[in-house]
């Protein structure tokens, strides 16, 4: 099966979902677990009032700012230890992947994340056995299907076939923010 989209398709799909949510004066942090080299990031860090980018190696991180935060460790270590208070508007996990880790990481950053807003997973739609490898996708497609089976009361997911899978996740509060129940 040929890959329907390009291999940075999903930056630019992430990119006009910050953009959407900064347009609407709901982008205030921006979390990104797995930085690698900090394409992602340095394209939707812009967009937010604060960003933080997670990772395990830190060759590729870019000097602070006063609202770019990088965290040299790892995501769980990350997560225990930020302010509970400074939820997130948007997150996106790309960091291992293996179902266990990354079904972690959604775990412990659901939390963490304003109502209403979005958690991305990366790597939720390899079109291949081969793609289901380490070195590509590993098993994080099966966080997908974890979160639409028992996370459906507290969230909705839905997964795009860009450059190995998208996998978008809002954390359900409301339909409409301007309506009362």
């Amino acid at each position: 099966m040929k890959m329907p989209f390009g291999k940075n398709d999903h930056v630019r799909m992430i990119k006009e979902i910050a953009y959407g949510l900064n347009r609407a004066g709901v982008l205030n942090r921006y979390l990104e677990l797995g930085y690698s080299k900090g394409v992602c990031f340095n394209t939707v860090s812009p967009l937010a009032k604060e960003s933080y980018a997670v990772d395990i190696n830190n060759k590729y991180f870019l000097k602070e700012t006063k609202n770019t935060f990088y965290y040299h460790g790892t995501t769980t270590d990350f997560l225990e230890s930020h302010n509970k208070d400074k939820k997130f508007d948007l997150v996106f996990i790309d960091a291992d992947h293996k179902h266990e880790s990354s079904l972690g990481d959604f775990k412990s950053v659901l939390p963490l994340v304003n109502d209403n807003g979005i958690i991305l997973l990366h790597d939720t739609y390899p079109i291949s056995e081969q793609l289901t490898s380490k070195s590509y996708c590993g098993d994080t497609y099966k966080t997908a299907d974890f979160i639409r089976k028992l996370y459906s009361n507290e969230c909705e997911i839905c997964t795009f076939p860009f450059y190995y899978g998208i996998s978008v996740v809002r954390k359900l509060n409301r339909q409409l923010l301007w309506k009362d129940n």
